[in-house]
């Protein structure tokens, strides 16, 4: 009986798409992945990456943020709100007994909700949560969010404003200063900022700002403030001091930074005037004209002409008005344009403010200090941090982090720590990007942070140790996957939430190794050996690991390297405009430091330098490395290329032994439905080894674990197997049966750990287990006859034997385990069903178990099965079967 299932791994990309990250007051950071909000803390010493995944959306993720409670810095977040393509919005929050639960939906929209605003100040004492959702209905609809009891929450829709022809693509929220009235801006399509004030429980549309010259992507508020001393005067630190003289900000004022496709980042200054009396011209101010009025020249010519030598001249922008009715009073505020942040090269993704911290006052105590500090993130490859410069006051970059070379294409967003001292930056591959600052001189240096593919995993397979896992996908990447076990001291890292180990061995799963970024989606994928696999995809290729894989999987696990290494190569390089990863060996590195005065040879070398490796890359890991690592320093060389099929694999299998290949292709009729076998030693095809039988697409091939037969399906409802020719190396399988099984395509088939049972899994919602037949009349071991059969709610598209065990994957993403009795092997049970939100949002591609004997070296619990698989929802997750 299954005591317990835990996550041992689950990898995932994140969505490709702005604002759908966040990074919490407590140090987690959620983010859409696919149709999840993905949960993961960066600043966790062990580095166990995505520790769940919830369930509920029906389409992508877009958007996601927290909702904030609390007086300044005892602010925390207290629940999750995410916005999809399924045109909802919802509210996750954790339960009492540390439980995520969907308590609220937000529904009504007409088009996919794209962004999201929730209430950003310095103090947030409220009962009732305000949000506002953007969509591609061209509306934004107001909230407010109400707690009814730990599970459930309440949710009104206060109101809803058109935007016409107009599209919201960034939202923020924040309180007017000296107020709580809260203050509503909207980038949209048009180029402008619209700000709302809301006045009676409706926001009413009060200034357009104007200035971007393209599509405005985020908005973010902070309130400006300046630390009280002891004798009453005010003021900060020397940066903060600066901008505030020179610019005239004052303590409670506040600040709007909003980023745009037009490469630029604006800041915009919200400031309170006092109190209104007496009437007041609406046009004469609003418009910020005077009745008389004079040109620039005219009034550069009125100024004394000592001014310049003795006084500081500054030009502003004109000041916008804002008059706000409060109950019986009226007050002012001016909005004012403060500055450009000129720096990027292509469109600006996301801004995000340094979350407010603590100062020391000269009393000694501690003082809500928002830093005057800015993270942007663009499509040209980098971050960039911006703050005041100490003497003149005007914003300049002092960091700038990112990606070089590759196939990097730039970041989505950036966000800040809640410290300060990380940032985090999500891009174009669905991984992160983190970064720490280690010194008060803004040392950044990248960190340990998490990878996953961005399209649905076709395909899993453990190497024939069962040391790694290897994952293909649509999106054109082979990844490999690995843990990484190491002495852990928790005395010597952060105080992390979750960290209870010391002094003790811990393993966490990382991607270690990408070994093929193709040109081609990638369907399916076989273990020849430890260290060569085959890939099937438009392109058949077969790859073999450099020496720098050998040396780093050793070091990670903690083992002695096994294996002849002097003869493997000791990297892969890709070359431009290729799709052949070209082997790297010692004498190429030593022909870049050889010098040669000949033209066509220095040519050679500088094309080679460009694209090759860098020597840092062919170090030996001791950590997991890093996305720009894996994009350009992982790569296995490719060695050989299988010929035959005119159309893309779709499956592949390898006998145990290492000596044959079998693959099939995507087929409409008979002659391409056939599965070719190839030798391994020359990768050549086999004169008469083609295996005939099928009419349509084959679907599985799978080898008994004796590699005496075959077993295949296909799209045609059929299996069929093939029997070995012991001494007939020219045709070494012949056919021997087949059975139209199923009403349905047959999606995927399994041996029995002893090649006594084999199963097959169906798209008509059925699983059929079959034995070969023996009677006392006839010794004919060639039939095979089903001896029980499954039935599921849903389709079954991926199966896998354990002894005794059987994994289930469904259409659904459901994963089901059953077991049979040990008496009756025509009797099997329901043994488990796993919860959802440790199983897939869509349907399973494959399930492969861990081998027991690999699993016992690594960890002590002999009485664990661990479960691999992957799915369209493009998570590859390991789970932990304790018995």
């Amino acid at each position: 009986m299954v005591s317990k299932v835990s996550n041992e791994f689950t990898s995932i990309g994140c969505n490709r798409v702005p604002q759908v990250a966040a990074w919490g007051k407590d140090g987690m950071v959620a983010f859409g992945a696919y149709n999840y909000v993905a949960l993961y803390y960066p600043e966790d010493p062990e580095c166990r990456g995505i520790i769940s995944t919830l369930v509920g959306h029906n389409d992508r993720v877009n958007c996601v943020d927290f909702i904030y409670r609390g007086e300044e810095l005892n602010q925390r977040n207290i629940a999750i709100i995410s916005g999809s393509a399924d045109r909802t919005a919802r509210v996750w929050k954790l339960t009492k007994d540390k439980k995520w639960v969907n308590s609220a939906i937000l529904e009504s929209h007409g088009g996919s909700v794209n962004t999201i605003g929730v209430i950003r100040a310095k103090s947030i004492i409220v009962d009732k949560d305000l949000i506002v959702t953007g969509s591609a209905d061209g509306a934004i609809k107001v909230w407010e969010r109400s707690i009814d009891d730990d599970v459930h929450d309440s949710i009104k829709c206060l109101q809803i404003i058109n935007l016409e022809k107009k599209y919201p693509m960034a939202l923020a929220l924040s309180y007017l200063p000296e107020s709580k009235i809260p203050m509503l801006a909207c980038g949209s399509t048009n180029k402008k900022i619209l700000l709302y004030i809301q006045n009676d429980g409706v926001f009413i549309p009060s200034l357009t700002l104007q200035g971007h010259e393209n599509w405005i992507r985020s908005l973010s508020f902070a309130t400006y403030t300046a630390l009280p001393l002891s004798n009453g005067t005010i003021t900060s630190s020397t940066s903060d001091s600066t901008i505030q003289e020179q610019y005239k900000l004052k303590d409670g004022d506040l600040l709007l930074a909003s980023a745009s496709q037009d490469k630029y980042v604006r800041l915009w200054r919200v400031s309170y005037n006092g109190e209104v009396s007496g009437s007041f011209d609406n046009e004469e101010v609003t418009n910020g004209k005077s009745k008389e009025k004079k040109s620039l020249k005219e009034l550069l010519e009125n100024l004394p002409d000592d001014t310049m030598d003795t006084l500081y001249v500054q030009l502003h922008t004109k000041a916008h008005i804002i008059d706000v009715d409060m109950s019986s009073i009226k007050k002012r505020y001016s909005v004012m344009f403060e500055a450009l942040l000129m720096g990027h090269d292509d469109w600006v993704y996301s801004v995000c403010w340094q979350p407010p911290t603590s100062i020391m006052d000269k009393e000694g105590n501690a003082r809500y200090h928002q830093p005057m500090s800015i993270l942007t993130s663009s499509s040209d490859k980098s971050m960039m941090v911006w703050k005041p410069d100490q003497e003149t006051g005007v914003w300049v970059n002092l960091v700038r982090v990112g990606e070089i070379g590759g196939y990097a294409l730039g970041f989505f967003g950036g966000l800040f720590g809640p410290k300060g001292n990380y940032i985090l930056a999500h891009g174009h591959t669905g991984a992160f990007h983190l970064w720490k600052n280690l010194s008060s001189d803004h040392d950044w240096q990248p960190q340990i942070s998490i990878s996953g593919c961005f399209n649905s995993v076709q395909d899993i397979t453990w190497d024939p140790t069962f040391k790694y896992l290897v994952s293909v996908s649509l999106d054109q990447t082979t990844r490999l996957f690995a843990p990484w076990i190491r002495q852990f001291n928790i005395d010597q890292t952060e105080d992390v939430q979750g960290s209870e180990k010391q002094n003790s061995i811990v393993t966490t799963w990382h991607e270690i190794g990408r070994p093929q970024i193709h040109g081609y989606d990638i369907q399916c994928i076989a273990f020849v050996n430890q260290w060569r696999f085959v890939s099937g995809a438009d392109e058949k290729a077969i790859f073999d690991a450099p020496k720098t894989f050998v040396q780093s999987i050793s070091k990670l696990l903690g083992e002695e390297v096994s294996g002849e290494l002097e003869s493997r190569p000791l990297g892969a390089n890709l070359p431009p405009l290729g799709l052949s990863n070209k082997a790297i060996f010692n004498y190429d590195v030593e022909k870049l430091s050889t010098p040669s005065e000949d033209d066509e040879l220095l040519i050679r070398r500088q094309t080679f330098t460009e694209t090759l490796t860098t020597p840092s890359s062919l170090k030996i890991l001791e950590k997991p490395p890093f996305e720009e690592q894996l994009l350009q320093n992982t790569l296995w060389p490719e060695i050989d290329k299988l010929y035959g099929h005119g159309y893309e694999l779709i499956s592949v299998g390898a006998s145990h032994d290492g000596k044959y290949v079998a693959c099939a292709c995507k087929a409409t009729t008979p002659e391409d439905a056939i599965i070719r076998l190839y030798n391994t030693t020359t990768w050549k095809e086999l004169s008469n080894g083609s295996l005939k039988s099928h009419s349509l697409t084959v679907t599985k091939i799978r080898f008994s674990h004796s590699d005496k037969l075959i077993l295949s399906v296909s799209r045609d409802r059929t299996w069929s197997l093939f029997e070995k020719c012991e001494g007939n190396e020219a045709t070494p399988y012949k056919f021997i049966s087949k059975n139209k099984a199923h009403a349905r395509i047959i999606w995927d088939c399994s041996w029995s750990h002893d090649d006594l049972l084999f199963a097959t899994a169906s798209r008509d919602k059925t699983i059929k287990i079959w034995n070969r037949e023996t009677t006392s009349q006839s010794q004919d071991q060639n039939q095979w006859h089903c001896i029980t059969t499954l039935k599921f709610n849903d389709a079954v598209t991926a199966i896998d034997f354990a002894p005794r065990f059987i994994a289930i994957g469904l259409e659904n993403g459901q994963i089901l385990c059953y077991q049979s009795n040990q008496m009756l092997i025509d009797k099997w049970n329901l043994l488990i069903d796993i919860d959802r939100d440790k199983c897939h949002a869509a349907s399973v591609n494959r399930l492969t178990f861990r081998s027991t004997n690999a699993l016992s070296t690594n960890s002590d619990r002999v009485n664990r099965l661990q479960l691999a698989s992957c799915g369209s929802d493009w998570s590859v997750r390991i789970l932990n079967l304790d018995f």
